[in-house]
């Protein structure tokens, strides 16, 4: 695939989420990678759970660097997306999560459903801030509206809340690693192995599956609903497409050992859709 260039992607979008950061002292090269890192899988994150039909990535840009300064912008490159507002909505709706979320932080408050990975993920965002002595980290969302490029301030924060926010984090991560199991709702589950064969609600149905914003790993799978385990199995009976590219979206308690995921039982199946044909 031919890369996509800075001016092609300003030429096709109408938004996109421009980060500012600005530092007294000189960034750690690791604290800057992992920034964009952070900032890239959130977004990733945020159109696989909200917009599952699109394959989409986000694509990072660093538009300008000055003594104390880095502006860096984001944007959400999804070849199939039709309709002008489309990129508005997903951007839009990413600048207000991460918004919420580290003001939430910043707060002492916990991040509802928050998985190791967000936590993760969140901490490497704002990690170079955090390290600064006074430096300060602002979001913008950047719409093109009427021929006028229009910013709106998402959350601007300095590095002692940036401190108060990755203190939040560690104490989530360490109640995290204590439970036994949580609740994760709409998320996109995919097979691995799958066996045709009814189980018992609770106990082990053979099959083994892949949730990738909760685990890399293909996992055991049980019910804990009949009714999910009767949707499920008829598309692995009947359907007449390749069970192994669709896509299930389902809610599921989440078995954990150390904090890490161990097994996934459905409790509800939302939807069924086709996966990319790439995937």
């Amino acid at each position: 695939m031919v890369p996509i260039s800075y001016s092609e992607l300003m030429k096709n979008t109408n938004s996109y989420i421009s980060i500012n950061l600005n530092l007294k002292e000189p960034v750690e090269i690791g604290d800057f990678a992992a920034m964009f890192a952070g900032v890239g899988m959130q977004f990733d994150r945020h159109l696989s759970e909200h917009h599952p039909e699109l394959k989409g990535k986000a694509k990072m840009y660093i538009r300008e660097v000055r003594k104390g300064s880095i502006v860096a912008d984001i944007f959400a490159n999804i070849p199939d997306l039709v309709g002008y507002m489309d990129t508005v909505l997903i951007v839009a709706g990413f600048g207000s999560l991460f918004s919420k979320r580290v003001s939430k932080l910043i707060k002492g408050q916990f991040i509802e459903d928050a998985t190791k990975s967000d936590i993760s993920e969140l901490g490497e965002t704002i990690r170079a801030v955090s390290h600064d002595n006074d430096g300060e980290m602002t979001i913008e969302t950047v719409t093109y509206q009427d021929g006028v490029w229009n910013k709106k301030l998402e959350i601007k924060f300095s590095s002692s809340q940036a401190r108060k926010a990755v203190k939040t984090l560690d104490l989530q991560k360490s109640s995290l690693d204590k439970k036994e199991s949580v609740d994760h709702e709409r998320v996109l589950m995919v097979f691995t192995r799958s066996d045709i064969h009814d189980a018992k609600i609770g106990k082990g149905s053979g099959d083994r599956v892949v949730i990738e914003e909760l685990s890399d790993k293909p996992l055991a799978l049980t019910f804990a609903s009949d009714l999910a385990q009767k949707r499920i199995k008829h598309e692995i009976r009947e359907a007449d497409d390749n069970l192994f590219k669709k896509g299930f979206v389902v809610d599921v308690n989440v078995q954990l050992a150390k904090g890490n995921p161990v097994a996934y039982s459905v409790k509800t199946l939302h939807q069924v859709i086709d996966l990319p044909s790439d995937t």
